[in-house]
């Protein structure tokens, strides 16, 4: 049986461990800590006659090591959910200055015209003409008129598909057998769509908000109850 790893405290020390015997009759460990947890901890061994710093594995488990070891582990993680939030703040806050400033929208789409490439209910991210390239190929999300432009039928999101900034772009929806028959002229055009995010116009559906909430409620009102009624079973058992 191994003798227990006795502690002590000194002044200018954080912390002293010492542990003896452990293999021979007279085979004397210390651990030394100083600067706090942070501090990684010397170990020596006293039987050698030199009082010199080891740096192999312990033959002890060292509670000093130990909570060196795990005050590393959570600066780590410290650093990393600060890294995290300090990034998630960022991006946050930038993408509410690209909305507020008319430099970004979120609009759902609301046909199915890009199925394929985008569906009923996505949202999607639409960024400025003046921050993007607008070509042939590009998704865009614009204000479309019927053929003499006397009547605004709505905001589209096609691709597309020819024309040119001149004398207007020719679109068309993914899902479309044809194009759309008027051309979009430049500033017709809102702006690019750069990402989506699938189904989220069906998740703030008012019906579906107001199941959420009430689910909440439910939770926060019956949740005491609910967990007694739980404790309850379990020790009836």
């Amino acid at each position: 049986m191994k003798p227990p790893v006795r502690k002590a405290f000194v002044p200018g020390v954080s912390s002293i461990e010492w542990s003896e015997p452990v293999g021979a009759p007279s085979e004397t460990w210390l651990v030394v800590q100083e600067g706090g947890p942070a501090s990684a901890p010397r170990a020596f061994r006293l039987d050698t006659g030199r009082f010199e710093q080891e740096t192999g594995s312990l033959p002890f488990k060292s509670q000093l090591v130990k909570r060196f070891k795990a005050s590393k582990r959570f600066r780590v993680f410290k650093a990393m959910r600060s890294t995290v939030g300090a990034i998630t703040f960022l991006v946050v806050s930038l993408t509410a200055l690209a909305i507020i400033t008319g430099s970004l929208q979120l609009k759902f789409v609301l046909s199915d015209s890009m199925a394929g490439t985008f569906e009923r209910g996505d949202l999607i991210a639409v960024v400025s003409p003046r921050f993007v390239d607008i070509e042939e190929g590009s998704v865009i999300v614009f204000n479309y008129y019927n053929e003499d432009r006397s009547n605004l039928i709505g905001d589209f999101s096609h691709r597309i598909i020819g024309g040119n900034a001149e004398t207007g772009w020719e679109t068309k929806g993914d899902a479309n057998e044809v194009p759309d028959l008027s051309p979009v002229l430049t500033q017709d055009v809102i702006g690019a769509v750069i990402g989506s995010i699938p189904k989220v116009g069906f998740l703030i559906q008012p019906s579906n908000l107001l199941a959420l909430a009430l689910v909440v409620i439910v939770l926060l009102v019956l949740g005491p109850d609910a967990r007694q009624l739980i404790r309850d079973r379990i020790r009836s058992r």
